[in-house]
């Protein structure tokens, strides 16, 4: 319990653990040496085959994630996942925006889905943050890692989909936001990070947070 194990998800989510619920942002294309529209197969392929694994107790699934610009176009991320949950006997519970900045950005969008899924059987509580359809909390780096999200927006779903002492699985933790807002909020958390370096800059993030 509240372990984040440093390799694939892949083979934490053959660990067999428990878990109530998921929450997490996949990587980008970049972060698994991918290409975007040149790898699309091979990404979305990828992340069917991570999605298949998931065994939530609570049958609920969060995933946030931001579409993405590339040489003049756009690749619609949130309807791929979308059709991939789909597939897999899940459907989409809400849709909620993230809204990470009100600056201009050329580069990339300044605002994300917030997609839950479920099936058969799922609990909303309907707390009063998460009814909302659109969050504004300002994005900021930690350390110059950047695919991190707000706190907040984990904070809104996990308390939405999740008790005191349930188990929160992020299958790409990053630098640890999953971890800290279950902290926050009582619940536990396990989480996988592949990348060595990320995972113990957020090993110490959240040792920070325990001091």
């Amino acid at each position: 319990m509240n372990k984040i194990f440093n390799e694939d998800c892949l083979k934490t989510l053959d660990r067999n653990i428990e878990y109530d619920y998921l929450f997490f942002s996949p990587p980008d294309y970049y972060e698994i040496d991918l290409e975007p529209i040149k790898d699309d197969d091979k990404y979305f392929g990828w992340l069917e085959e991570v999605f298949s694994k998931f065994t939530p107790r609570k049958n609920v699934v969060t995933i946030v994630v931001s579409n993405r610009r590339y040489k003049r176009k756009t690749i619609t991320k949130h309807t791929y996942i979308t059709a991939i949950m789909k597939d897999l006997g899940y459907d989409l519970l809400n849709e909620k925006i993230w809204e990470k900045s009100r600056e201009i950005n050329t580069y990339r969008y300044n605002y994300a889905f917030v997609l839950s899924f479920g099936k058969k059987n799922f609990k909303s509580k309907n707390t009063k943050p998460f009814k909302y359809d659109t969050w504004f909390h300002p994005h900021s780096s930690y350390k110059g890692y950047t695919y991190n999200m707000a706190q907040e927006v984990a904070e809104r779903c996990i308390e939405n989909y999740t008790d005191e002492g349930d188990v929160v699985y992020d299958p790409f933790m990053g630098v640890g936001t999953t971890a800290l807002a279950c902290m926050y909020l009582k619940r536990n958390y396990l989480g996988s990070e592949i990348n060595e370096e990320t995972f113990k800059l957020g090993i110490t993030r959240i040792g920070e947070k325990n001091e």
